[in-house]
C-alpha cells in the first residue's frame, strides 16, 4: 500500500500558507466630536504589492460639507510616493458629485508630473470599460515638487513615524479636492501624554503638523502605532471608534432631520 498521507499533508500545508499569506485590508473609523460625521481609513495591498489607502470623509467643516471617497495607490507601505489618485464625491453641498482620476506620468529632477481627467459623475458612463474610450470633459496636467504627498495620506503616514523628538518629517502636501500644493509642511513628535478619549484616559504619543497658512493639526498615536485622535484647524476633533457605532449614530441623525 502506497503511503500518500505525507503528500496530502504537504498539499494541505501549502494551501493553508497560501491563504494565511494573503494581505487583508484593515479599516479604521473616526467619529466627529459632534457625532454628525466621520472619517474612515482602509489600508490594503493590491496584487502588485502596491499599498492602497481608501479614505472616506462624510463630515462638516464649518460651511464646507465634505462627502467623498479618495483612493490613493502608493509604491510602498510608507504611503509617501503616490502613483494614482481616484476621487469620487463632493466638497460642497451645492455641488454635483465629481469623479476624477490622477496618474503619475513621470518623475524628474524638476518634480513629479501628474495627469488628471474627470467630469461630473452624472455625465459619465457607469461602465468602466466604456469610460476608457470616452474623452474626459475636463483634463489637466500639473507638476508638483518632489516629496509631495496627498494630504489625507498624512493620517496613515503619522503612524509610521518614530516616537522621537530628534527627527522632523518634511514634505509638501497636495490638496486632492482642489489640486493645490501646500509647500513646506512638517510633522514633529512632541511628547507622550494622558488624553481622554470617550471618557477613557489613555497615554498617547502626540505629533504636531505645521505649515505656512494653516493652523497646526495634532495627531495622537498609541503604542500599537494606531491613530487614536485627530485635531484639525484647532476645532475639528475626530476620535477612533467603530463602524457600527458611527453608522448607528448617522442613522439617528438622518432620522432627526
Amino acid at each position: 500500500m502506497k503511503r500518500r498521507f505525507p503528500l496530502v499533508l504537504i498539499a494541505c500545508c501549502f494551501i493553508a500558507l497560501s491563504f494565511t499569506g494573503e494581505k487583508k485590508s484593515k479599516t479604521y473609523w473616526y467619529k466627529a466630536a459632534d457625532n454628525q460625521g466621520y472619517i474612515s481609513l482602509e489600508k490594503s495591498v493590491d496584487k502588485n504589492g502596491n499599498s492602497i489607502l481608501k479614505t472616506t470623509v462624510k463630515a462638516n467643516f464649518d460651511a464646507e460639507k465634505l462627502d467623498f471617497t479618495l483612493t490613493t495607490t502608493c509604491d510602498s507601505d510608507k504611503m509617501i510616493e503616490a502613483s494614482k489618485l481616484e476621487f469620487d464625491g463632493t466638497i460642497d453641498s451645492n455641488m454635483n458629485t465629481v469623479n476624477f482620476t490622477g496618474n503619475r506620468v513621470k518623475t524628474t529632477r524638476n518634480g513629479v508630473f501628474w495627469h488628471f481627467r474627470g467630469d461630473y459623475k452624472n455625465k459619465m458612463s457607469p461602465d468602466p470599460e466604456v469610460k476608457e474610450f470616452i474623452k474626459a470633459k475636463h483634463e489637466s496636467s500639473i507638476r508638483v515638487p518632489a516629496t509631495t504627498i496627498p494630504s489625507f495620506n498624512v493620517l496613515a503616514i503619522v503612524t509610521n513615524l518614530k516616537f522621537d523628538r530628534e527627527g522632523t518629517f518634511k514634505f509638501n502636501s497636495l490638496d486632492e479636492t482642489k489640486l493645490y500644493v501646500k509647500k513646506k509642511q512638517t510633522i514633529n513628535y512632541l511628547s507622550k501624554e494622558k488624553v481622554s478619549v470617550d471618557g477613557e484616559e489613555q497615554e498617547l504619543h502626540k505629533f504636531v503638523h505645521q505649515g505656512k497658512g494653516m493652523k497646526p493639526a495634532y495627531y495622537w498615536v498609541n503604542d500599537n502605532k494606531e491613530l487614536v485622535k485627530i485635531l484639525l484647524d484647532d476645532k475639528f476633533v475626530f476620535t477612533l471608534s467603530n463602524k457600527e457605532a458611527i453608522l448607528r449614530q448617522a442613522n439617528v441623525a438622518d432620522g432627526n432631520k
